[in-house]
């Protein structure tokens, strides 16, 4: 692999120390641990107050440490003895490789410091002194990849890794090394690895003029940071998480996708012929795969992995880790076979070249076309003509909903003891952006895996960040424990690390919450029934019924929550995170059973017209309080998130603010924005109620009383984007107000 002088030069650069299989590297080797002391000596200066003492904690490389191949430590305190005996304890922290060092160090902090790590922030507590006395521990991880992805899509800060800047994911690859991760990915666009791969082709585009080929939703690409910038930042983040010896996929394949879409220099220069296309999806030119039949065109998307690499990956840990997700979601030919045929050539097409220029390299097949397209026994075939020393099965959809014999998932695929897979977490599409982890699914399934020495790996693979912070706790766990640790165990160490004295208290809040989070599954938020309030709809019924009663019973947080403290940070963020999961599934009840009544009117009721209008005007007033919650954190505001990217790097295209709300606003994303819940689900929920209320008086059952939501969409999408901002006082007087209203209303 081509590598740049500076790697060369720098050959004890803590990234490569865990591609050396069998060397042990001392404490007192030059420089090699510089990090891990200046890190203990921060925490320990913010622990006590006081310097740390010179040689407190010593670090040693060792791959022998490990007892069954992967990442391991092992901490020992070494006492006084002789004429030393007065000397204070000292610790050696020994790992496998750099990143199990880290790993060592942090436990260590967690285990005598009494220090919590969260991605929103540390415990640090105060003490006189961190014994180092006493200790011989030693920790293996049980899966070996425990790996997080970061997606493409845009909108709040909070829970877009594209919005954020090199602190940023400094503060994230740190928390990464904290929970005892070593994979992650970034699936958040190809920066510039087309101007790196084809200069003659691809001139970096003018980051303050709009640009050819940017379409509507989240295919709307429209540059906010120039690609130099953003180049730059690929590069020096995943070299801050190489020197910590983590490790990155990079994609490989048919790369045209929304989020990677072919630029239009590229179009116009090299002219590439693309595969048919049998529908219209992923059908624009930007999107469309080139064909890989002829010419050289595979080894054009071939080029970009190569790029990318010699780019952004220098020294990285080797084996090195390449992803594919092959013709995902494509649908070439009408015939089915004829497909499929294709999309077995293309895999193993690429599967080739892998094998030929990176032999030594892991190969990752995502298992998201197999869930979306392939018959079970399609993947068992497959599967059977793989390398099993080379190929995992990226498997990332564990905890779909779908359940029996016929269910496409990996207890299907004949892999459980016979091929290497990963068990994993997807959470949600992009517009969930609430706490919905389905633990029933998540922990009886992997019991199935939990002891399969052909599981390789514990992976949450989202498209959103953040968006569940007890779920995080929960697979940082369950991904390093030997053993399943159940949500409710996790819940209690959760709320013990995080909440201090207010633990109990948050706890109650969260436990009446949880069974209503995960009626919820992979998509969908109250903007959906929102929207299509009035309008014609399906008998809810069964889904009124399931939904009734964990509603019910979690409109008991309004109370619990009202109570908590205002002054943790943590405290302020979780409270809101928990009041709008539960409001959000209060009001997608209300608007169902709405339009239950509503029909029932329609068709010749005598007395649901009142009724109906006061359920109408009771969702709109609970909209507006879901609006003045989301107020009351800077998580949610579109304008603050746009404030904030101009705080990173300055935003040349004066046309991105209407980039930010459409790729916000659009059917797939729209979720829990300030800007759309206060000026768009509101007032669309009052225009509704007003048009209901003129049809009783006029006791026309049949009148149209829904509004055109795209007409408000775009008519909000053309006011200035600052204009929406949120004014509510953030206040614990506003925030106790606030939810005194919803417990009201939903009485």
């Amino acid at each position: 692999m081509k590598q740049s002088l500076s790697f060369l030069v720098c050959t004890a650069l803590a990234a490569t120390l865990s591609a050396l299989p069998v060397l042990s590297i001392a404490a007192d080797s030059a420089d090699t641990f510089a990090l891990q002391r200046a890190e203990f000596a921060k925490y320990y200066n913010a622990v006590t107050g006081k310097d740390a003492p010179e040689g407190a904690v010593r670090f040693v490389v060792d791959p022998k440490v490990s007892k069954g191949g992967k990442d391991a430590y092992r901490i020992v305190s070494i006492e006084g003895e002789g004429r030393a005996l007065s000397r204070p304890p000292r610790v050696t922290i020994t790992g496998s490789n750099i990143r199990s060092v880290w790993y060592g160090l942090y436990d260590l902090l967690e285990r005598r410091g009494g220090c919590h790590w969260f991605w929103d922030g540390d415990v640090v507590p105060k003490k006189d002194a961190i014994d180092l006395s006493g200790l011989d521990v030693y920790e293996e991880a049980h899966f070996e990849y425990r790996a997080i992805r970061y997606f493409a899509h845009r909108g709040l800060t909070r829970f877009q890794a594209e919005h954020w800047g090199l602190d940023d994911w400094k503060k994230e690859i740190d928390w990464i090394l904290k929970r005892r991760l070593n994979t992650f990915m970034l699936r958040i666009g190809q920066d510039d690895v087309f101007q790196h791969a084809f200069p003659e082709a691809c001139p970096y585009p003018d980051a303050s003029k709009p640009q050819p080929g940017m379409y509507k939703g989240y295919n709307d690409r429209t540059l906010f940071w120039s690609l130099q910038f953003r180049g730059q930042l690929r590069h020096d983040l995943q070299k801050y998480a190489f020197d910590r010896g983590l490790m990155s996929p990079e994609d490989f394949g048919t790369m045209s996708h929304w989020y990677s879409p072919t630029p239009d220099s590229f179009l116009a220069n090299k002219k590439p012929p693309f595969l048919p296309q049998s529908n219209s999806t992923h059908a624009e030119p930007h999107l469309r795969v080139w064909d890989v039949r002829t010419g050289d065109w595979a080894e054009q998307y071939w080029k970009l992995t190569k790029t990318a690499i010699d780019a952004y990956d220098q020294g990285a840990p080797e084996p090195r880790l390449l992803h594919t997700i092959g013709l995902g979601e494509r649908r070439c030919y009408k015939d089915r076979k004829a497909n499929f045929d294709l999309k077995v050539k293309t895999l193993n097409q690429f599967l080739d070249m892998a094998k030929r220029d990176y032999p030594d390299a892991k190969l990752l097949i995502a298992g998201w076309d197999f869930y979306g397209t392939w018959k079970n026994e399609e993947v068992r075939e497959y599967l059977k003509t793989l390398d099993k020393d080379r190929v995992i099965l990226w498997d990332y959809e564990a905890d779909h909903a779908s359940r029996g014999s016929t269910a496409r998932n990996f207890t299907n695929w004949d892999v459980i003891g016979k091929f290497p897979y990963t068990y994993s977490v997807f959470l949600a599409y992009e517009k969930a952006l609430d706490a919905r982890a389905n633990y029933p699914i998540i922990e009886e399934r992997q019991k199935l895996v939990q002891n399969d020495p052909f599981c390789k790996g514990y992976v949450f693979w989202p498209e959103s960040s953040h968006t569940d912070t007890l779920l995080l706790r929960f697979f940082t766990a369950n991904a390093w424990s030997d053993k399943p640790i159940p949500h409710d165990k996790v819940l209690d160490e959760f709320c013990a690390s995080r909440y201090g004295a207010n633990a109990e208290r948050r706890k109650s809040a969260w436990k009446a919450a949880l069974s209503a989070s995960w009626l919820r599954d992979w998509g969908n938020n109250y903007s959906t029934a929102v929207l299509g309030i009035g309008g014609a709809t399906h008998d809810m019924t069964d889904l009124i019924n399931k939904w009734k009663q964990p509603v019910e019973d979690a409109k008991k947080v309004f109370s619990l929550l009202q109570g908590v403290p205002w002054d943790d940070p943590f405290v302020q963020r979780d409270a809101i995170d928990i009041a709008r999961m539960v409001l959000d599934r209060a009001i997608a009840v209300r608007v169902w059973a709405f339009g239950r009544k509503l029909a029932k009117w329609r068709g010749g009721e005598l007395n649901g017209a009142e009724e109906s209008l006061a359920r109408a005007r009771n969702i709109a007033a609970l909209c507006d309080a879901m609006a003045d919650l989301l107020a009351l954190h800077t998580d949610y505001s579109l304008w603050e998130s746009y404030q904030r990217l101009d705080a990173v790097e300055k935003i040349r295209n004066p046309a991105f603010e209407k980039t930010l709300f459409e790729n916000s606003s659009c059917g797939y994303c729209r979720s829990h924005q300030y800007e759309l819940a206060r000026y768009w689900y509101a007032p669309h929920v009052k225009a509704v109620a007003e048009k209901l209320a003129e049809a009783v008086a006029a006791g026309k059952r049949k009148a149209t009383v829904t509004v055109n939501a795209e007409q408000e969409r775009l008519a909000l999408k053309a006011k200035p984007l600052e204009s929406l901002r949120p004014t509510l006082p953030r206040t614990e007087e506003n925030f106790r107000k606030v939810l005194g209203e919803v417990a009201s209303l939903l009485n």
